[in-house]
C-alpha cells in the first residue's frame, strides 16, 4: 500500500512543483518591482525643501503716550522671551524697569534689517513721554518690537518647525531615542526581525493589532507616506517602504529625517513635529539646551503623542517620562543618582509665545483673504505679517469661552444640548481697519466653522442706528423741520399695508410711551419709532446707506429692514459701527499687513478701501445718541460691568430671540460680540443680557483708562433744549438737557410751553453766551 502511494505522491509534487515556482517566481517579481518603484518615488525630506510658512503678529511700537500697564507691554516683553534684570541690560533680549523709565535692549531684527540696540522709556505719571536711543540719548521714531510668531503652515497642515542637522541633536537625546525605540537600528536592514515576531506573536494571542514592532524607518515611513490606521495591508506596504529607504540612504540620513519629522503632540490647532521643535514648544528652549529629563520626556511621547502630552495629562506624562529614566539607567546610560534626581524634578512645560496666541479661526480667515487677494495658492517660504494683536486675542478668546459658559450656568437651559451655545467676537481698529482679534466659536477642534465671517445672522435692532443716520442725512436741506435727535416720533399702535398684506410692529415689551424723541427711541431700542423714520425716510436711502457701510449681504426690500430682518456677518456689522466710529469713513476690514518673501521683497499687500460712507456730522449724532445707549439706554448694565469713558453701542435682539448681539466702540477700538445657536434655536435671551455682559468684560480689558472723547466735528452744534418740548430752554422750563444738532436743522424757536425766553434772546442778539 506505502509502495503505491509514494509514487503517487512524488507525481503529484512533481506537478505541483511548476505551478508554485511560477506563483512564487511572480510573487517575487511583483514584490521586487514594488520594491524597484519605491526605491525611486519615495524621498526623504531635506532641509530646504517646502520652508514653513510662518504667520507673524503686529508689531508691537513704543511710542510717546504708550501706557505700558494697559497695553500689556511686559506680558508682551515676556512671550518675546525677554528677561528682566536688576540693573541696565547687557545682552539683547533684557530689560530693566524702574519707576521713571523702561530700558530694553530690542533683539536684532533680520527681517527688517536693525541690529540690536537698547532704548530707554522715559515715564511721567506711568505714561511714556519720550523713547530714547541709550547709546545717543537722542529721541528715536518707529521703534517697535519683533513680532509675535502665531501660526504656520507646512504641507497643508498647520504646523511650524526648523530643521535641525544630525549632528546638532545632543547624543544623550539620540541614545534615549534608540534605546526606546529601535536598539538595533544600526544593525537591520529597515526591519528588525526579532520585533516583528514578538509584535506578531502578541497581536495572534491578543487577536487584535495590539502592538507594531516598528523600526524608526519603518514608523519615518508610516510619517511620511501611509495613514497610521493599524492593518496588515498598511504594516506590509510600510515594511516594503522601509526596506526601500535602508537601501536608498544611509543609515545618518534616514535618523536626520526621522528626528525631523516624528509627531510628537499638539499644541493649540498646531501640530508638533520633530525633537527641536518640541524642545521649543513644550520648552521654549533649543534642543541643545535640554536637560534629560526633558529629552525622556520626548522621547517618552513617541509611544502615545497624545496620550502622553504634558499638556494634556501631567500625571500621565510624568510617568512615560519615568518609564524611559528608568530604561537608561538599565542601559548603564545614567547613575542611580542621575535617574533620581530627575525624576524628582516635576514636569514643568513653558508653552512658547506662538502656542499661547491661538488664534486658529483668525489664521483661516487671514489664509482665505490673502488667496482670494492674490489668486493662487500662498508660496512656501512666505512670510506673513498680520494685524492680530495677541494680547487681545488672547483676551478675546478666554472672555468668550468663559463667558459663555457662565451664561450655561447662569441659564440651565441653554446647557446639555447636542448643538452648543455659541459665540463670536471680533476687536477692529477704528483708523485702519485692521482685525486686532478674531474667535469665531467656542472650540475650534469640535468645529472650524467661523462664526464672526461665514455665518450670517438676523441683526435686529442693530440697523436702527443706520435707520436715524438716514433720516439725519436727508434733513440737511430740511432746516428745523428735518430729523434731529430731537425730533419726537410717535410710540403708538401702527399699521401698514403692503402687497404682501398688513403688518403691524411691535415694541420688545408690547408697550407704547406715545411721544418720545428720535434720543429716547434708539437709547430704548423702540421698533415702531424706527420703521415711523424709515418709512419717512424712504428703504432707498437706507439701503444706499447699509451698502455704503459695507454690508454686502441681501437686504429686505420692505420695512422691516428697519428692525433688522436681514443678514449680516458679525465682521461686517462691527466694521459697519466701526465707521460710525471713524466719522462716517468705512476702511474694509484686513487681517493681513503685508506678505513678503525671503529678502523682504513683498508679495502682496491688501488695497486701502476707504469711502466716505455718511458725512461726518451726521455720524457724529449716532455715536452721541449711541453713547445715551451706554448711559441710560439698553446698554447701560455695561456701566455696571465696570466699562467707563466715552463709549457707544447698541444692543441686538432679533425676532423670536434665536440671537443676541452687542456692538460697542471708542474713538480707537470696535468690539463685537455675538451668541447664538448654530441651528437657530431661541436662546430666550436679549442682547443685553446674553451678549452685554460678555462684551462688557472684553471691552474694560482692552480699553485703556481715561480714553479720549469723541471729537464733535465742525457743522455740528450744540444747543441747550427742554426735553419735553424740543425747543430752545428758557429760565421757566423745569427740565433742561444739551443736544447736538446738524448746523441749520437746530430749533431757533424758545420753549412755547414754558414760557419766557426774552432774557435768552436779548444775550442770543448782543452775542453774549447763554
Amino acid at each position: 500500500m506505502s509502495a503505491q502511494t509514494s509514487p503517487r505522491l512524488v507525481s503529484l509534487a512533481r506537478r505541483l512543483l511548476i505551478p508554485c515556482l511560477i506563483v512564487f517566481g511572480v510573487m517575487f517579481a511583483l514584490v521586487g518591482g514594488y520594491g524597484i518603484f519605491l526605491s525611486t518615488s519615495l524621498a526623504l525630506p531635506k532641509s530646504d525643501e517646502h520652508p514653513p510658512l510662518l504667520i507673524y503678529g503686529a508689531p508691537f511700537f513704543l511710542t510717546p503716550g504708550l501706557h505700558p500697564v494697559d497695553s500689556g507691554l511686559v506680558d508682551h516683553l515676556q512671550r518675546l522671551e525677554y528677561k528682566p534684570v536688576a540693573a541696565a541690560p547687557r545682552v539683547a533680549g533684557e530689560y530693566f524697569i524702574t519707576k521713571d523709565s523702561i530700558e530694553i535692549f530690542l533683539h536684532a531684527q533680520e527681517e527688517n534689517r536693525l541690529p540690536a540696540r537698547s532704548v530707554r522709556l522715559i515715564l511721567v505719571d506711568g505714561i511714556v513721554t519720550e523713547v530714547l536711543s541709550v547709546s545717543d540719548g537722542q529721541p528715536v521714531s518707529l521703534i517697535s518690537l519683533e513680532p509675535v510668531l502665531i501660526s504656520g503652515m507646512r504641507s497643508g497642515s498647520r504646523q511650524v518647525r526648523e530643521w535641525i542637522p544630525l549632528d546638532r541633536v545632543p547624543p544623550t537625546l539620540i541614545k534615549t531615542l534608540l534605546i526606546i525605540e529601535d536598539r538595533r537600528f544600526f544593525s537591520h536592514f529597515g526591519v528588525d526581525p526579532v520585533a516583528i515576531g514578538r509584535a506578531l506573536w502578541i497581536n495572534i494571542s491578543r487577536g487584535v493589532v495590539a502592538q507594531g514592532g516598528s523600526t524608526l524607518t519603518q514608523q519615518l515611513a508610516k510619517n511620511l507616506y501611509y495613514s497610521p490606521k493599524r492593518t496588515i495591508e498598511r504594516k506590509l506596504r510600510e515594511v516594503m517602504a522601509a526596506m526601500a529607504l535602508e537601501f536608498k540612504y544611509r543609515k545618518e540620513e534616514i535618523l536626520e529625517s526621522y528626528v525631523n519629522e516624528i509627531y510628537l503632540g499638539q499644541a493649540g490647532p498646531v501640530s508638533i513635529y520633530g525633537v527641536g521643535e518640541a524642545a521649543h514648544r513644550y520648552f521654549s528652549k533649543n534642543v541643545d539646551e535640554l536637560s534629560i529629563d526633558e529629552m525622556a520626556l520626548i522621547v517618552g511621547l513617541i509611544k502615545g503623542p497624545n496620550i502622553y502630552s504634558p499638556v494634556k495629562d501631567i500625571d500621565l506624562a510624568t510617568k512615560r517620562r519615568n518609564l524611559v529614566l528608568r530604561r537608561l539607567r538599565e542601559e548603564g546610560i545614567l547613575s542611580e543618582d542621575d535617574v533620581a534626581q530627575a525624576m524628582d524634578r516635576p514636569v514643568k512645560v513653558m508653552l512658547n509665545q506662538d502656542v499661547l496666541t491661538d488664534a486658529p479661526y483668525f489664521v483661516d480667515h487671514l489664509l482665505r483673504e490673502i488667496e482670494q487677494g492674490i489668486g493662487t495658492e500662498i508660496p512656501d517660504g512666505s512670510r506673513i505679517y498680520s494685524t492680530l494683536d495677541p494680547r487681545a486675542q488672547r483676551i478675546a478668546a478666554h472672555v468668550l469661552q468663559e463667558g459663555l459658559a457662565k451664561l450655561e450656568r447662569s441659564y440651565p437651559a441653554l446647557a446639555g444640548a447636542e448643538s452648543p451655545l455659541q459665540g463670536a467676537a471680533v476687536v477692529l481698529d477704528v483708523k485702519t481697519g485692521h482685525v486686532l482679534a478674531m474667535v469665531g466659536g467656542r472650540n475650534y477642534r469640535l468645529s472650524q466653522f467661523n462664526r464672526a465671517v461665514q455665518a450670517h445672522r438676523s441683526a435686529g435692532s442693530l440697523f436702527k442706528p443706520f435707520v436715524y443716520l438716514a433720516g439725519f442725512e436727508a434733513a440737511r436741506g430740511q432746516g428745523a423741520a428735518g430729523l434731529t435727535p430731537a425730533t419726537f416720533l410717535m410710540d403708538e399702535p401702527l399699521t401698514l399695508e403692503s402687497d404682501t398684506g398688513s403688518w403691524s410692529p411691535q415694541n420688545y415689551d408690547r408697550q407704547y410711551r406715545g411721544q418720545v424723541t428720535v434720543r429716547t427711541a434708539l437709547e430704548q431700542s423702540l421698533n415702531i419709532p424706527a420703521v415711523r423714520t424709515a418709512h419717512r425716510t424712504g428703504m432707498t436711502a437706507l439701503t444706499n446707506l447699509l451698502h455704503a457701510f459695507g454690508i454686502t449681504t441681501p437686504l429686505a426690500d420692505n420695512l422691516s429692514l428697519a428692525l433688522g430682518s436681514s443678514s449680516v456677518s458679525l465682521l461686517q456689522i462691527t466694521s459697519a459701527y466701526a465707521g460710525l466710529a471713524n466719522g462716517g469713513v468705512v476702511i474694509h476690514p484686513v487681517a493681513l499687513s503685508n506678505m513678503v518673501r525671503e529678502g523682504r521683497e513683498t508679495i502682496w499687500s491688501p488695497p486701502l478701501d476707504r469711502r466716505q460712507a455718511a458725512t461726518p456730522q451726521g455720524a457724529f449724532l449716532i455715536t452721541s445718541l449711541l453713547k445715551g445707549v451706554m448711559d441710560r439706554g439698553t446698554g447701560a448694565k455695561a456701566r455696571a460691568l465696570g466699562v467707563w469713558g466715552p463709549v457707544a453701542g447698541k444692543t441686538g435682539t432679533t425676532d423670536g430671540y434665536r440671537d443676541a448681539w452687542f456692538i460697542g466702540y471708542t474713538p480707537d477700538l470696535a468690539i463685537g460680540v455675538w451668541v447664538g445657536f448654530d441651528d437657530e434655536r431661541p436662546i430666550k435671551l436679549t442682547g443685553a443680557q446674553a451678549a452685554l455682559p460678555i462684551w462688557s468684560e472684553l471691552a474694560a480689558r482692552l480699553i485703556p483708562q481715561d480714553p479720549p472723547d469723541f471729537e464733535m466735528p465742525v457743522g455740528v452744534v450744540r444747543r441747550r433744549i427742554d426735553p419735553k418740548t424740543g425747543q430752545l430752554v428758557t429760565s421757566q422750563c423745569p427740565e433742561k438737557t444739551f443736544e447736538f444738532f446738524i448746523a441749520g436743522t437746530e430749533p431757533t424757536v424758545y420753549c412755547e410751553v414754558h414760557g419766557g425766553g426774552f432774557w435768552e434772546r436779548l444775550k442770543q442778539t448782543l452775542g453774549l453766551p447763554q
